[in-house]
């Protein structure tokens, strides 16, 4: 059996779509070691450790691999509850300013597995809806955190040591120029402007699109990885029959992601035992799914690992990954080439820091 393969089988066990099943054979120890380090890549190593856990003895690992595993889950246990009490602190703290709060991304979408504490992430996003300038302004002065303004979409600032995003949009919508059109649509389904007659949809349509949207901007960019699939197949899986999935197909037709979600919708189904309800004229492209999911969500490439440099080769670094990501961009956007290269440049102007440090 491959490592992604016994991988895969791991992650079903732990979301709990199939029983533990390894195979036959027993599985050496520099494979455990190797499918260890790709999962703790992936953030997804405190999520395999549950499966690990349901496997008979002679097929789990060896004692020097298992105890750094099962270490990876207590701190993505102690992270999560940290996690959890930074945003009660906040949202409460907002709410007593009578500023509404989003929780955005990781720590809402922990909700949908199995057992939550197990979803690894780093930051809290939060959505203030028009009134993130004023919960900056109360974060500053009664939390004393220091609000840095260095992000096209959102601030953020440091709060009992974790980051936390504060943001003015749900997508950036100076990059690519599509985003702008999102961006409006994602409001309207989050309520701030009631144009749609089907109120009931709203919310839960607003997760799967504003989701599906963040997972494409990060692959175009970048890389997404396999918790994020996870995230994808588990949120479909939860809000399945509240979500209006015509408005789903819909945009994702009209903004040229079809490529992309037809992808993901075949890997959770196929990889993760997920049914999303989604309707393809075709079908998914067998090698561009592999190179989506085997050469580039997993284990990464030169164009998509992070670039530690900040000088002058950071710049020649991010026109490299620029054009080697040109066969993702085509996956999620109907940007044109030129449009999305104009986009990006006059981004980076505004924001000049981005260009020579990571932000």
């Amino acid at each position: 059996m491959r490592e992604l393969d016994i991988a895969f089988n791991l992650l079903k066990s732990a979301l709990g779509t199939q029983p533990p099943y390894l195979g036959t054979k027993p599985i050496g120890a520099d494979v455990w070691w190797k499918l260890f380090r790709m999962m703790q890549r992936n953030r997804i190593a405190a999520l395999a450790s549950e499966a690990i856990n349901l496997l008979p003895d002679d097929q789990r690992p060896s004692r020097d691999v298992l105890i750094p595993w099962l270490s990876e889950r207590e701190q993505a246990v102690i992270h999560h509850r940290h996690q959890e009490e930074a945003t009660h602190e906040i949202t409460a703290l907002m709410q007593s300013h009578s500023i509404e709060t989003l929780v955005l991304k990781g720590i809402h979408v922990s909700e949908y597995y199995p057992k939550p504490e197990l979803r690894e992430f780093g930051d809290i996003d939060l959505y203030f809806y028009d009134r993130h300038a004023e919960a900056d302004r109360i974060a500053s002065i009664e939390l004393g955190v220091t609000v840095k303004n260095d992000s096209h979409h959102h601030t953020r600032y440091n709060y009992r040591s974790v980051t936390v995003e504060s943001h003015y949009d749900f997508v950036n919508v100076h990059y690519p120029r599509s985003n702008r059109r999102y961006e409006k649509l994602l409001k309207e389904l989050v309520g701030e402007k009631q144009v749609l007659s089907n109120t009931q949809y709203q919310l839960p349509t607003f997760e799967v699109l504003f989701l599906l949207r963040h997972m494409a901007c990060h692959f175009a960019a970048g890389r997404i990885t396999l918790r994020d699939l996870c995230d994808w197949a588990l949120t479909c899986k939860a809000l399945q029959s509240e979500v209006d999935w015509e408005i789903v197909m819909q945009t994702v037709t009209n903004f040229g992601m079809e490529p992309f979600a037809r992808a993901l919708c075949h890997i959770a189904e196929n990889r993760f035992g997920i049914a999303v309800p989604l309707n393809f004229a075709t079908g998914p492209d067998a090698a561009e799914e592999s190179r989506m999911v085997e050469h580039d969500m997993a284990y990464g490439s030169p164009a998509t690992d992070e670039y530690d440099n900040e000088n002058l080769s950071r710049l020649v670094w991010k026109i490299r990954r620029f054009r080697a990501n040109r066969w993702k961009q085509q996956m999620v956007y109907s940007d044109s080439a030129a449009s999305l290269l104009l986009s990006s440049l006059l981004s980076h102007a505004e924001k000049p820091a981005g260009i020579l440090h990571k932000m």
